[in-house]
């Protein structure tokens, strides 16, 4: 895609190989804008839902069900751990309700939102064209949250693997080193 960052690409493409190894069938439209979401909050995602700080009520319902979907795909964990009184199904709900109130204000507000985005798409951007497609988007996610945290899951699961393989590879080396010192 013309303009899109090395980050947002490389999720893309891991996503996109999980999603066809999984068999988890998700269309490209969703897979660019998850893969758009981890790279924005890849240094920085707040971990709570109540953090969620933005200017207009759309950008407060899309950045709540952004973050509960990567806290139910990455963060299962974190969600889920001991004496906390919110759980991942708590997650699920709020990130459905939240997708589900951006696509219904996007609908409802068309226009005015037409106008407060504009400047901040590119030159080749069509707005409304943007901001449809976003709709769609957002009522998708909406209706299939669970489906796109189970994406996450098992590419979170598919890099813990490859960690594990170079962690071996590390201890290999190690043990090597530690021979060939030993006969020196």
């Amino acid at each position: 895609m013309k303009g899109e960052d090395l980050l947002s690409k490389t999720f893309r493409d891991a996503l996109k190989k999980v999603s066809s190894e999984k068999n988890i069938a998700v269309a490209d439209e969703i897979l660019n804008y998850i893969s758009q979401v981890l790279a924005l909050y890849y240094r920085g995602l707040p971990l709570y839902l109540i953090d969620v700080v933005e200017s207009t009520p759309f950008r407060v319902y899309k950045t709540k069900g952004d973050v509960a979907l990567l806290l139910v795909g990455l963060f299962t964990e974190w969600i889920n751990r001991t004496n906390r009184p919110l759980k991942e199904q708590d997650y699920i709900n709020a990130g459905k309700l939240n997708y589900y109130n951006a696509y219904m204000y996007l609908n409802l507000n068309f226009g005015d939102i037409l106008q407060q985005e504009f400047e901040k798409l590119s030159p080749y951007q069509e707005p409304s064209q943007v901001l449809m497609g976003h709709m769609d988007i957002f009522r998708d996610i909406s209706s299939n949250f669970e489906k796109y945290a189970y994406l996450l899951k098992e590419y979170r699961e598919e890099n813990r693997q490859i960690a594990h393989l170079f962690d071996m590879f590390n201890e290999l080396r190690q043990q090597y080193l530690q021979r060939f010192l030993e006969d020196f």
